[in-house]
């Protein structure tokens, strides 16, 4: 007999007791409602794969009755009316709410939040959607949702030793994200769990088109008309791996767990091959130019009445965007234009439908010694060039440093491959123990 739904929530909220005053992942703990639903599912007998399961999401979802503020001052009294899709949707299948979890404010990864790393509490836990790598490392939730649009779900499951997936653009739903605090055409909604098979349990139940969101409504391919996956995965040649690092230097024990990862599938039988992008080393640049004058142009009205209660780097920003030429935009464009294409014909070029990478070019460091507005920015080449492309995207557990953080492997699939990218993910993780680590707290 699997467990009730009431016993997980009250081994979820130990947890939350046991360490919240020490990572601050949430942002609002709902216990009442969450003893409520859980009493409610197991009175159902709920006979969903996640039925019971304790979820926390980014304080960017709508949840009914809830403060949904993004992180920021300037929204404090925006109280949802109704919940998110996603949060709709997992609720129906027997999910119990947690609660919201602490983001970088509107997402812009410019201030510090209260959010510590649970493998180090004096290290970042990477952002933006920090709370939920925090809370799935501690255990105070089974899994999170949260927002990317730059690397901002896949980050933080590099630097607490979890797994998150951003799937395909327009996958899953952004009904109920918080506009102000998003970029639609480059933000993914995605899922942080401790494995890639919890995700594979979760992602079905998210992924049905939304008529109140465009995005999920567009061709899909379906599962018999998706490309077969052959033994190949690829690596960023060198030429393209040189202009990365020269700007965005590699950690030396990142280097060394990524060829280690390399080794872990070739000897399941894998032959790692090199592609080129020349295109990636412009995309951090262009996701830059999106994402400021997208979330700009959703913050007008309230930074011309309330600009004061905006972090004043958030205000900085918005303003910026909001006198970002059109030449620029354009650029911007071509140069996600350029990508997506390149990308595709790499994978073809040699037969291949995946792409490892690190998740980050360093690990997770001191926040002594850590500026987000000045060094955000160094965390996101690996990642953001598939924001602009819109690739399924993962990253999983793969090393850790001597100091004990942990490193993240990326792996990038063909559109719509979730499945075989979730296979893939799988069969790391059967054949390592990385993902099995436990922090300290």
């Amino acid at each position: 007999m699997s467990e009730t739904a009431s016993n997980q929530l009250t081994r979820t909220l130990d947890a939350v007791a046991r360490t919240e005053d020490k990572v601050h992942a949430y942002r609002h703990v709902l216990e009442l409602e969450a003893r409520s639903s859980a009493s409610d599912v197991d009175l159902s007998k709920a006979s969903s794969p996640i039925a019971g399961w304790a979820f926390a999401v980014k304080e960017v979802f709508d949840v009914a009755g809830v403060v949904t503020s993004g992180g920021s001052q300037a929204y404090e009294d925006r109280v949802a009316t109704l919940d998110a899709t996603v949060v709709a949707r997992l609720r129906a299948a027997g999910g119990t709410l947690v609660g919201t979890q602490v983001a970088h404010e509107l997402t812009c990864g410019l201030d510090q939040p209260l959010t510590r790393n649970p493998w180090n509490l004096s290290y970042y836990p990477g952002g933006s959607s920090a709370g939920a790598g925090v809370s799935v490392a501690v255990g105070s939730a089974r899994f999170a949702l949260g927002t990317d649009a730059a690397g901002s779900l896949r980050i933080p499951a590099a630097m607490t030793g979890t797994t998150g997936l951003k799937p395909t653009w327009g996958l899953i739903s952004s009904h109920g994200v918080m506009r102000e605090a998003s970029a639609p055409s480059i933000d993914h909604v995605g899922i942080i769990a401790r494995s890639a098979a919890e995700i594979g349990k979760v992602l079905p139940i998210l992924t049905d088109p939304d008529p109140w969101d465009a995005a999920t409504l567009q061709a899909r391919c379906d599962q018999d008309q998706r490309p077969q996956h052959n033994n190949r995965i690829a690596v960023l040649g060198e030429t393209t791996l040189s202009a990365l690092t020269d700007a965005y230097p590699l950690d030396p024990e990142i280097k060394i767990a990524l060829a280690d990862s390399c080794k872990v599938f070739r000897q399941a039988g894998a032959e790692i091959v090199e592609l080129e992008l020349p295109t990636l080393p412009m995309a951090v640049d262009a996701i830059v130019t999106l994402f400021s004058a997208e979330l700009a142009w959703a913050n007008t009205a309230a930074l011309a009445k309330r600009r004061d209660r905006f972090n004043p780097k958030v205000a900085e920003m918005i303003e910026t965007g909001l006198g970002i030429p059109a030449d620029r935009l354009m650029d911007a464009v071509r140069v996600r234009s350029k990508l997506q294409k390149e990308l595709s014909a790499a994978f073809a070029a040699v037969s291949t439908h995946f792409l490892l990478t690190p998740t980050t070019p360093r690990p997770a460091m001191s926040l002594a010694e850590f500026d987000p507005t000045q060094e955000l920015g160094t965390l996101i080449p690996f990642t953001c060039g598939f924001n602009l492309t819109g690739n399924p995207a993962i990253s999983i557990p793969c090393g850790q440093t001597k100091e004990g953080l942990p490193i993240g492997l990326q792996i990038v699939g063909s559109h719509y491959m979730e499945t075989e990218l979730l296979d893939l993910a799988m069969e790391f993780q059967r054949q390592t123990h990385w993902h099995e680590l436990r922090c300290p707290i």
